[in-house]
């Protein structure tokens, strides 16, 4: 994946995960369909974490040391730990964005030459730049499909019971 590419990717997935969340109500936003599924809360809690302490720290490191250890995230384990779903929807929505904005800056510098710097990522082992760049991509990508998954749970219209026939008559 060439820098270009990459940033085109990171730079467009903001503004397409802005319009996906666009008037969700706060019960919306927290709405889980299972113990073991993100909220929308959730998953931009998880995307903003991932992006300030992972991404933006792996990119400064492999830019700027030689074979750095990136550190790794458990997802599951912040979003336990730090109480994802009961945050303030705008500053974690907020944080993000601006954290995005400098990872593009930080990456806009970059140089194809960059893209085979080398680094370790814990529990993956070795790689570059070019490599953390599809995986980010694909993150992306990833919580985008999975936010379509639960939005059209939450946007599908409510099923009202139906009233029940009363057999006396009134």
């Amino acid at each position: 994946m060439k820098i270009e590419e990459a940033i085109d990717a990171l730079r467009s997935m903001p503004e397409a995960l802005e319009q996906r969340l666009a008037g969700l109500s706060e019960a919306q936003l927290s709405f889980k369909p299972g113990a073991d599924n993100f909220s929308v809360l959730e998953s931009v809690c998880h995307l903003r974490d991932i992006e300030v302490e992972g991404y933006a720290c792996r990119l400064r490191l492999l830019l700027e040391t030689a074979d750095p250890v990136l550190p790794d995230l458990d997802g599951s384990t912040l979003a336990r730990e730090r109480r994802y779903n009961q945050q303030p929807f705008e500053p974690v929505l907020e944080t993000f964005l601006i954290a995005r904005r400098g990872n593009l800056q930080r990456l806009a510098v970059a140089t194809e030459v960059d893209l085979g710097r080398r680094g370790r990522l814990e529990k993956v082992g070795e790689i570059t730049l070019a490599r953390l760049l599809e995986l980010w991509v694909e993150h992306d990508r990833g919580h985008l499909e999975e936010l379509d998954d639960l939005l059209q749970i939450l946007r599908k219209p409510s099923r009202k019971p139906k009233p029940s026939l009363s057999l006396t008559g009134s």
